[in-house]
């Protein structure tokens, strides 16, 4: 879609939020210039910015996303985009995912404006699990679990949604207040939901 477009859209108020974009499945990341026209814009009209980080389908590169390389799904490569969009609203879908989750704990480290998401990491299996109770944890820790939301990643797997809240809900260093901030407050307050 051409930019023109693409602004209209968003006047028409037709696109709200940009994403999931995942460049990564591309063999690219957001970082690159084809994505800098539609980031102006969303900055410009305060349009929240979705990216897709960690890695993908076991197997996906093989068939449907030949491009795929685990390199394009750290977190990192969007510094840029962080640097040259400070009030891009933006966040990390998957948290880095299993691979690059202390990633993006460093850049919510540095950049104050920077959220991210929990989807799939919560439901999609054990190991998965394993690593995003270390990244809840840590992101306590350090003061940033306020810009961590809930996500499902729910495409055609409708009970994706019960089984991560259950698997939240069971992460007993989280207070209930730290639950009902991941799973509504701090989605709220990043999307400029007014109550």
């Amino acid at each position: 879609m051409d930019t023109v477009k693409f602004e209209q859209l968003i006047k028409d108020k037709k696109i709200e939020v940009f994403g999931e974009l995942a460049p990564y499945y591309a063999g690219a990341t957001l970082s690159d210039s084809i994505w800098q026209p539609y980031l102006r814009i969303c900055q410009k009209y305060d349009i929240p910015v979705a990216v897709h980080t960690g890695g993908g389908d076991p197997g996906g590169t093989y068939s449907w996303s030949p491009k795929a390389r685990l390199k394009y799904g750290d977190p990192y490569l969007i510094e840029d985009v962080l640097i040259n969009y400070p009030k891009l609203r933006i966040y990390l879908m998957h948290a880095g995912g299993e691979e690059w989750h202390e990633h993006a704990l460093r850049l919510m480290a540095y950049y104050p404006q920077l959220y991210t998401d929990v989807a799939v990491m919560l439901w999609v299996e054990p190991n998965t699990q394993r690593i995003i109770k270390d990244f809840l944890r840590n992101a306590k820790q350090a003061g940033y679990l306020n810009r961590v939301m809930f996500g499902s990643d729910q495409m055609i797997w409708p009970y994706s949604i019960e089984k991560s809240i259950t698997f939240l809900n069971s992460l007993s260093f989280l207070t209930k207040m730290d639950k009902e901030d991941i799973l509504y407050n701090n989605a709220a307050r990043f999307l400029k939901i007014k109550k």
